[in-house]
């Protein structure tokens, strides 16, 4: 771990204190009294998943105010342990607060985006506390987790779980000696698409160290708790005042902003960002259906073009179309609530009518810079197409994965592709019937039969038995380069059954593996090109795996190679430069 450099406590006023780097003076404070009292200071809020502001000052619920999805609320186990105000919940003795179940889909979030923030304010009772006392986990015991946020005495300690990490979230990430102390703290564990995780407390950088690895093990068993560990043993005593967790990681002026906002800053979305994502989602996709068929850039009916926003304010040759906050003075909705728009089309519905006037008394919030009609030409942005391998894409995916020549066969048996706007690799008509089901189940037995299949497997596993442990080790590995990224582990389940039913069978270890080869050639994952873009309602950023696959598939017209799936691995993909130094060797290929 690289500590940047000795640090100095400095305590300023109202309980707050920061961090300053030896020989460097303070060029900007902020005291207590204007950490929470700034109440134009916003904070970030985009990929939060949880959050707890406990502004509740009775009861044994903490209240997930977040705003997305379903709440992860968390119970009191021993009400007479805290001590309960408005913004304020001091573990006095221990106790644990922990989730009434399993957070599964927080697990789910997290192996998808690959980054993860972890944020609380919070004041510790003293600087004896160890094991790391557990301030915040997602655990199930003191050795299984998916990640633990501690006090290790006067130190911060962050565990996190990855594919190259313990079970425990060993190495962890520590903060510098003496760095903790008995008073209000912001604390920030932030870990990147990169790798890269960082601590920052007070809005300082304290601590950096590269924590290697995919979050796809998270166990989605397990549940969130504060104070202790969800099995006890590990208790933290201190004062809670904010706690919040994300699915990115935020960056260092975000940080900054977070600390600048306070523990009293609005800890729910901000009006804005929800009509902004109204008018992302519904208003903007209602436009391109029903208007920008004649109000474009191009074609300006009545001078009319709805495509951008300055545009549409200036209005038309009649007037405004759009006066925000008033809908019977706005062109547009006049037009629209009489059926006079559009022309020679079907009106719009009462559901569609109430959106868009809901949209223009709320102040017709216009977030985009543009509306693209090819955005939601085949359905809105909530949508998204799974493409299938071309038959050319499937031939080389094969011979590229286990280095067979299946050409001639796939050429005969499987469909043509129809063209569609010109391409014949166009997801949405890249659809699969009965066909090609039966197609890809002939080619899968074809394929395993021109196989050499010990040495194929020995490739990644040089063990050939049937133990759970040796045959989830082989099917992990073999899985993530013939489905072109890591396993969930449901899916190494459903293919260790394979195995189990051979062996039961009194078959040997070749069939096993050749039957789950078989069926690998067969799952979805190998036949389309799936990505898991979307979790909060937000976009997600391609995987370093969907990455991957993304530039082998566009450059070589097949899977990602040794060296380009190494890559992701490392989560070098995640680093522009990288991406371009890749790009160029894949362009060099014969």
């Amino acid at each position: 771990m690289r500590i940047l450099t000795p640090l100095t406590v400095v305590v300023i006023g109202f309980g707050v204190w920061t961090l300053i780097p030896e020989g460097r003076e303070l060029s900007s404070t902020v005291t207590g009294q204007e950490l929470n009292s700034d109440r134009q200071a916003s904070r970030a809020t985009a990929g939060l998943q949880v959050l707890y502001d406990f502004r509740a000052a009775s009861g044994p619920l903490v209240k997930d105010r977040s705003g997305n999805g379903k709440p992860v609320d968390l119970r009191i186990k021993n009400l007479r342990a805290v001590r309960r105000s408005a913004g304020a919940l001091e573990v006095r003795s221990p106790t644990v607060i922990q989730s009434d179940q399993s957070v599964g889909q927080l697990a789910a979030v997290m192996r998808r985006s690959a980054a993860i923030t972890l944020e609380a304010w919070v004041t510790p009772a003293n600087t004896k506390q160890e094991g790391p006392a557990r301030i915040l986990t997602f655990s199930s015991n003191s050795t299984n987790r998916n990640f633990t946020l501690g006090q290790e005495g006067v130190k911060f300690d962050v565990r996190l779980r990855t594919t190259r990490t313990s079970n425990n979230g060993l190495p962890s990430v520590e903060t510098p000696q003496r760095s903790l102390v008995s008073h209000l703290t912001h604390v920030v564990y932030t870990r990147d698409r990169g790798r890269r995780a960082k601590v920052f407390l007070n809005g300082k950088l304290v601590a950096e160290k590269k924590i290697t690895g995919e979050l796809t093990n998270w166990d989605a068993r397990f549940r969130l708790a504060l104070a202790d560990e969800v099995s006890g043993g590990r208790s933290w005593l201190g004062t809670y005042h904010l706690v919040a967790i994300y699915s990115r990681d935020l960056g260092p002026a975000e940080v900054m902003q977070n600390f600048r906002a306070g523990v009293r800053a609005p800890t729910v979305a901000t009006e804005t960002n929800q009509l902004a994502r109204q008018f992302e989602l519904r208003v903007a996709p209602l436009l391109s259906h029903h208007c920008l068929e004649c109000h474009d850039a191009a074609n300006r009916h009545g001078g009319l073009d709805l495509s951008t926003k300055t545009a549409a304010l200036a209005g038309g040759e009649s007037g405004k179309a759009i006066i925000a906050g008033k809908p019977s003075e706005s062109l547009l909705w006049t037009h629209v609530e009489s059926d006079e728009m559009p022309k020679q089309r079907d009106p719009l519905s009462s559901a569609e009518k109430k959106l868009l006037k809901d949209w223009l008394v709320r102040g017709a919030t216009w977030s985009l810079p543009r509306i693209d009609p090819a955005v939601y030409t085949h359905g809105t942005s909530r949508q998204q197409w799974i493409r299938r391998l071309t038959v050319d894409e499937y031939v080389e995916t094969v011979r590229s994965t286990v280095g067979v020549d299946i050409a001639s066969q796939a050429r005969k048996l499987l469909p043509r592709e129809v063209r569609a706007d010109g391409f014949t690799n166009t997801a949405y008509n890249l659809n699969v019937d009965l066909k090609h089901v039966e197609s890809y189940a002939k080619l899968a037995g074809m394929i395993v039969q021109q196989m050499d299949v010990l040495p194929f497997v020995a490739k990644f596993s040089r063990r050939q038995k049937f133990t759970d442990k040796d045959m989830e080790d082989v099917i992990s590995k073999m899985g993530k380069w013939m489905l072109r990224g890591p396993l969930e582990e449901h899916e190494i389940i459903a293919y260790r059954g394979i195995s189990t039913t051979v062996a039961g069978g009194g078959g040997d270890f070749q069939e096993a593996m050749s039957g789950i080869i078989e069926a690998m050639l067969q799952s979805p994952r190998f036949i389309y090109r799936i990505e898991n873009q979307r979790g909060d309602g937000n976009a997600w950023p391609a995987s370093s795996y969907e990455l991957a696959s993304r530039l082998s598939y566009i450059i070589w017209g097949g899977p990602p190679d040794q060296e380009l799936m190494q890559a992701a691995d490392d989560g070098q993909l995640a680093d522009r430069q990288q991406v371009v130094s890749q790009v160029a060797r894949m362009l060099k290929d014969p």
